[in-house]
């Protein structure tokens, strides 16, 4: 802490961490070191005199785990050195509380004792803990789940499909309505405007409300009225006896905003016909006499105008109220399933402390003490929360801007010059608002500006760029605060400052449109961090060591990975080495397409689309040409593999191994459990291997293994078979929603990062590369919406071209907030470079005007001295440009010279080191990596299921098998035994397929004679006494250096004070050869024993084989 003295800031830090009078917010601005400044907070809590905090009565509230993870990490540490040491922290705090050295010691020993109780997470955990502790007001069950949005999905879509059935049919009884809905949108489309009605902040009564008005209200009628008296002064100004179109449209405009605050919605069906008209055309360019801040202005108010002609307030009006009860019962079974959207929980909490002050002043009482990191980037509904728990004692309002604040509360930090999460509902006007709120109530605001991250001549341009894009806007925007760099810092990288680097078209190059540019831009890049960047320039670490720049030393950063692909390929091609993070594009993978189709041809072999699509994967490396000759053999269908017999081709052998894998697969994976398909899959065909063979290897082997992770987690399921996944992973396939792929590595220095924005908030770099300056930032909205406006609590409704009145305002805001976070974007991107910012794009032919080059544009000027070929001057700071030719750019591979070439090496070492690798390489691959008892017992690695199943006897055998061991695991040993006969059919259910009856029915006939027979035996007496200790214990034990056992243990039981393990056998044997038979599972004893003894820390533990057929057992 003694290190703040010596900053221009040190005397707004010192009063961040120990005001204790009044609420504080601080504006915390990039690499300031505001996760110091909370723990610091945090600690003078725990040490203040007088009134200090024990570590339960404060609540720390981050935007991400990571941020809570760090910063608990952080807090830990603190307390240790001040429980081991008496070093300058001790000091600092006996000397500001007048402490004693013991007291300071036990309160931060009390604390690290209490740290796991303490409230430090983000505000999701935080409002889980809340709902759980009050699960009656909330209505919730205690022990909810929550849902990452995929089990409401699937609930949606299916209770969506059986209300259309019942609405739509003979039976449906608002035919009417419905005509008249659909008359102005599609199905499809309504599906989405009401699934996005079912989120959790969408308050449905107040949406209806504001439907059913006829007036203007509120925010809306004083934006109405403003917006009018601006259009009839502007049209005074610019008006003439003989109108132009541009005169026309904004009197038709000023008209259209008349009648709507005379008269409300209604009003605008009274615009005459012929003003509609005039409305409904294109504004064009600006005529004679008009300045261009003048016919801005116009056009935004005729852009209103226009917007004002599709609202229908009606129409959604009656869309609400038909799908109100839908949503009303989907809603209530997904949460009486003991469910929880993520939303929900914030949702929940807020109107938890709402609507029940019983509850808001026991929790006010419990937290003393409100920290809140990246204040600006959390949503409207969390600073509700926020507000209600900051609340002063004995009051209680419901509406927030009636709160009275408690002084000394609350502390928020945040920066809304970094406010970038708007499409998280992130809203910067909120943010403004809170503050102001805050600072009415006598609260104080600090500013931190002293940045520990970045070097002087990357502050200096940041700082000039952005005191030219950040023009100050109320509730939109805020100024520029400029950072200033750490005194006495050293430059890190050999190469510092900013740099502007730009491809241009080369002489032979006419159109050098956007996409040109892009490849040119990846490959010039991509040259000069291979021969350039990386191949001289060097770095300090932390001791001052000098060493050569790694990759890892590196991030590119995009503002979308959409926008990557082209950049990465350039990386491959120069082998450079790169991790991306947040890629969304996982279902789009190639390996996962294979996989799907591979799970389609196995589910259902009459899948030709499926076939084909394997047939042309690596798996089958077949071209069009062969499947051409295949289809003629009319050999597209895998269970007539005879057909293949005689046909004479190349690729003739490979299809019949293939088809014959699959034939063994078809008959085997629906009897697993869907992961465990997976892993069959894995085991009998090489798809890892192929994966990892490809070009993206271990990502295509990472991504291949969390699908089936992913299968894993949706077992629950009840309707989630193999063809249940199937049709999931195929509706994914084709919809394609945001997955990231598995994550592959943590960080290294071999490799370089690649993210977006967002993701790189919070993280820092030695050099940071911003590509694609030249490439277009506006996304064009699509299909049906909902918004809410938080201050204004306008909703946004839009649909089949119609639109209801609040959609005008809130779209209004939503497109100035979109402009303004594209700067700030700009910001959070440049303030991740520790010494080396390079802003790279290219030249077009015809620049867009949405471009972060059009941004820079408007901040680099020649003020501060002349701007030279490769020097632009930005006020007082420099930053180098560097301009290069497309043609320049061209990648051509290089020959090294015969001179350089080595002198061919002798052969004999070379055979040698093969002929090693080889035998090391055999070894490996004849030793299983992992083994099961079964398979130790025959000295060689065992499938769960045979490769094959041959003969009716073998395929009843082992069913008969698999049940028994299903209704033993499920079979009470004190039940009556006549219960035994439903258990068994609910076994036989589950595994045996129902297109096999007859199957069925033996197995069901020999399992009751087995169990029958078992029932009444003396091995079955002694386990009615027995004490169960597990059914189906699954067990993994390392077997020397590289191999693993796993198994599962049918039964470990006490009896007579010993522990016993059993295993169930269902082998048809006589009584003179059971124990013949029981020596060939010997190992298998030793292995379970093993496993048990080591679990429990016992010295020895007892097994027994239960031979069911005869009721008999043998001790091992």
């Amino acid at each position: 802490m003694s290190e703040f003295l010596t900053l221009a800031d040190s005397q707004d830090r010192l009063l961040a961490e120990t005001t204790w009078d009044r609420n504080v917010v601080v504006v915390a601005g990039a690499g300031t070191g505001k996760t110091t400044i909370l723990v610091n907070r945090i600690l003078n809590l725990l040490l203040r005199e007088p009134n200090p905090l024990a570590i339960t009565e404060i609540v720390a509230l981050t935007f991400t785990n990571k941020a809570a993870t760090e910063m608990k990490q952080r807090l830990r540490a603190q307390l240790i050195r001040l429980t081991e040491q008496a070093d300058d922290l001790i000091a600092t705090f006996r000397a500001r509380y007048h402490l004693s050295a013991e007291q300071v010691r036990e309160r931060a020993g009390t604390a690290l004792e209490q740290m796991e109780k303490a409230q430090i997470g983000t505000l999701h955990s935080f409002a889980a803990h809340l709902l759980r502790l009050h699960p009656l007001e909330s209505e919730l069950d205690p022990l909810f789940q929550e849902d990452d949005g995929s089990r409401f999905k699937e609930l949606f879509h299916s209770s969506w499909d059986r209300w259309l059935d019942d609405e739509l049919g003979s039976t449906g009884l608002q035919h009417g309505r419905w005509r008249r809905v659909l008359a102005g949108t599609t199905l499809d489309d309504l599906r989405q405007f009401t699934a996005a009605l079912a989120g959790d902040f969408v308050e449905l009564d107040e949406l209806e409300r504001q439907c059913r008005t006829s007036s203007l209200e509120g925010a809306l009628r004083d934006w109405i009225a403003a917006t009018h008296g601006c259009a009839t002064t502007l049209l005074a100004a610019q008006d003439r006896p003989k109108r132009r179109k541009a005169e026309q449209m904004l009197a038709a405009a000023v008209q259209s905003l008349a009648l709507l605050l005379e008269n409300g919605p209604p009003g605008l069906a009274h615009l005459a016909q012929d003003e509609r008209a005039v409305l409904e055309k294109d504004l064009g360019k600006a005529p004679a006499g008009w300045d261009e801040v003048a016919f801005q202005e116009a056009a935004s108010i005729i852009g209103l105008a226009q917007q004002l002609l599709t609202v229908d307030q009606s129409y959604f009006q009656e869309v609400v109220t038909l799908v109100r009860p839908f949503l009303d019962q989907v809603q209530h079974e997904f949460l009486t399933s003991g469910w929880i959207a993520f939303d929900g929980l914030l949702a929940r909490a807020k109107t938890l402390l709402r609507d029940h002050p019983a509850v808001r002043a026991r929790i006010k009482q419990t937290y003393r003490a409100i920290l809140v990191d990246e204040f600006q980037d959390t949503d409207p509904v969390q600073y509700e929360i926020i507000l209600y728990l900051g609340e002063r004692a004995g009051s209680h309002q419901t509406v927030w801007h009636d709160v009275d604040l408690e002084p000394g509360k609350l502390f928020i930090v945040g920066d809304p010059k970094q406010s970038i999460y708007a499409f998280r509902r992130a809203d910067i006007e909120a943010f403004e608002r809170v503050v102001e709120k805050i600072r009415a109530g006598g609260g104080g605001v600090y500013s931190l500006v002293t940045n520990f991250r970045s070097d002087g001549a990357v502050l200096d341009v940041v700082n000039n760029v952005f005191d030219r894009l950040f023009l100050p806007t109320e509730h939109v925007q805020p100024a520029n605060e400029r950072l200033a760099a750490r005194p006495q810092r050293q430059p890190e990288v050999s190469v510092s400052g900013v740099q502007l680097r730009l491809v241009t078209s080369g002489e032979d190059d006419e159109e050098f449109d956007v996409q040109a540019a892009t490849r040119a831009e990846a490959e010039a890049l991509a040259h000069w961090l291979k021969e350039k960047l990386l191949a001289g320039t060097t770095i300090m670490d932390r001791d001052r060591r000098e060493g050569p720049l790694q990759p890892g030393h590196i991030a590119l950063i995009f503002r979308k990975l959409t926008q990557a692909q082209v950049y990465l390929d350039a990386l491959r091609r120069y082998d450079i080495a790169y991790i991306t993070d947040g890629e969304k594009h996982f279902y789009r993978r190639q390996e996962i397409i294979d996989l799907v189709n591979l799970l389609r041809v196995i589910d259902n072999p009459h899948d030709t689309i499926a076939l084909v699509g394997i047939l042309r994967s690596p798996l089958g490396g077949m071209t069009d040409r062969d499947l051409l000759a295949l289809q003629q053999r009319e050999g597209l269908d895998y269970q007539q593999r005879e057909r293949l017999s005689a046909w004479n081709h190349p690729q003739a052998g490979m299809v019949r191994r293939l088809y014959d894998r699959l034939v063994e697969l078809h008959q085997l994976a629906p009897l697993r459990p869907v992961p465990d398909a997976i892993d069959l899959i894995f085991e009998r065909l090489p798809v890892l291997e192929l994966a990892a063979a490809s070009l993206h290897g271990e990502q295509a082997v990472a991504n291949l293994r969390k699908t089936r992770d992913m299968a894993e987690t949706l077992a629950d399921r009840p309707h989630l078979t193999l063809t249940g996944f199937v049709n999931l992973m195929m509706t994914r396939v084709s919809e394609q929603p945001d997955e990231a792929e598995s994550a592959l590595a943590e960080e290294s220095l071999d490799a370089i990062r690649v993210l977006t924005i967002h993701k790189a908030k919070g993280l820092e770099f030695p050099v940071v590369i911003l590509p694609g300056l030249h490439q277009g930032s506006k996304n064009p909205r699509k299909g049906p919406s909902i918004h809410h406006d938080w201050s204004s609590r306008c909703y946004s409704l839009q649909m089949g071209g119609r639109s209801n009145l609040g959609a005008a305002l809130v779209d209004m805001k939503m497109a100035a907030r979109e402009e303004a976070e594209q700067r700030r974007l700009l910001y959070v991107g440049m303030t991740r470079a520790r010494d080396l910012l390079v802003l790279s794009g290219g030249q077009t032919t015809k620049p867009g005007h949405d471009t972060v080059l059009s941004l820079l544009g408007e901040a680099i000027t020649d003020e501060g001295g002349p701007s030279t070929a490769d020097q632009i001057c930005i006020g007082t700071s420099r930053l180098t440009r560097v301009i290069t030719p497309a043609t320049a750019a061209a990648r051509r591979r290089r020959q090294e010279p015969l001179s350089t070439i080595a002198p061919r090496p002798a052969l004999g070492p070379i055979l040698i080191r093969r002929r090693a690798r080889q035998v090391t390489w055999e070894q490996h691959r004849t030793t299983p990596r992992r083994l099961t008892p079964s398979s130790l017992a025959e000295n060689k690695p065992e499938a769960v299921f045979p490769r094959t199943v041959t003969g009716r006897d073998t395929d009843l055998a082992r069913l008969v098998g698999v049940c028994a061991h299903a209704v033993l695991e499920q079979w009470d040993f004190t039940r009556p035994r006549s219960d035994i006969s439903t258990v068994i059919e609910q076994a036989c259910r589950r595994y045996v397929r129902q297109d096999h009856p007859q199957l069925r029915g033996e197995v069901t006939e020999d399992l009751t004679a087995l169990f029958e027979n078992f029932l009444t035996s003396e091995p079955y007496k002694r386990l009615q006494c027995a004490t169960v200790l597990g059914r189906e214990v699954p067990f993994v034990m390392p077997l020397g250096e590289e191999q693993m056992m796993e198994g599962v243990i049918d039964l470990i039981y006490q009896f007579d004070d010993r522990i016993w393990i059993a295993d169930y056998k269902t082998d048809d044997v006589a009584a003179e050869g059971i124990q013949t038979r029981a020596d060939r599972y010997r190992s298998q004893a030793e292995s379970y024993s093993r496993a048990v003894a080591s679990s429990l820390g016992l010295s020895s533990v007892s097994f027994q084989f239960i031979f069911l057929r005869p009721g008999v057992t043998v001790d091992v």
